[in-house]
């Protein structure tokens, strides 16, 4: 009887080694994957923002709130008291419409037209890395905080070439900043998400746009 009591703990010792064991450390390989998984599970997302231009020797901030909907829906309000507060930017997928409460003005332009002007969003970053022939990815520690990164080429009307960076924070996987580099790899561009709600869904109007007076 004591043989078989001692044999059952031996076990359970066992058993206890390998729970524990299988709920050690990941692997990079399984961190990448986690990572991955998030970002093509992202249908929507909700966040503060705070968008930082560099051109040179200058600097501009703004801080604004974003609603966006993959692939091409969003919503952007200024609340920067110098920037035009309360200034927004919709989009459908198909028409942008900018609307200034402080003057009752708003202006509709085609997609296109801005496309240039605005801050990039995850979807935007997503659609050039998957296009990409060489892309990085690495694991960060800052501050004893986990950040998985991805990086890719980047370029539009502005920069020749470039890379910009996606970071995501571990072990949620949550977004939390963008960062683009010129060709120099000088930083042009540094986007922070704060307060990021993945779980955010949009009314049936959030981005519905009417006809504007002519």
């Amino acid at each position: 009887m004591l043989k078989l009591g001692k044999t059952t703990f031996i076990l359970g010792f066992i058993f206890c080694i390998m729970v524990i064991a299988g709920c050690g450390q990941k692997t990079p390989e399984e961190i990448f994957i986690s990572a991955q998984n998030a970002l093509n599970s992202l249908e929507s997302y909700a966040a503060t923002v705070s968008y930082r231009v560099i051109d040179g020797q200058e600097e501009r901030e703004y801080r604004f709130k974003q609603w966006v909907t993959m692939p091409s829906s969003f919503r952007i309000q200024l609340i920067d008291e110098n920037n035009s507060i309360g200034k927004t930017i919709v989009s459908d997928g198909h028409r942008m419409v900018i609307e200034n409460p402080k003057i009752g003005d708003s202006l509709e332009l085609e997609v296109e037209s801005l496309e240039q002007q605005k801050p990039l969003f995850i979807g935007d970053f997503l659609r050039f890395y998957w296009m990409a022939e060489e892309v990085g990815k690495r694991i960060h520690i800052d501050d004893g905080v986990e950040y998985v990164i991805f990086t890719c080429p980047f370029s539009n009307s502005y920069l020749s070439r470039g890379s910009q960076e996606l970071w995501l924070r571990s072990p949620k996987m949550i977004p939390c900043r963008m960062i683009t580099y010129d060709e120099n790899n000088e930083i042009t561009s540094i986007i922070i998400f704060e307060d990021f709600d993945r779980s955010w869904k949009p009314d049936q109007d959030f981005y519905k746009i009417g006809d504007l007076e002519t």
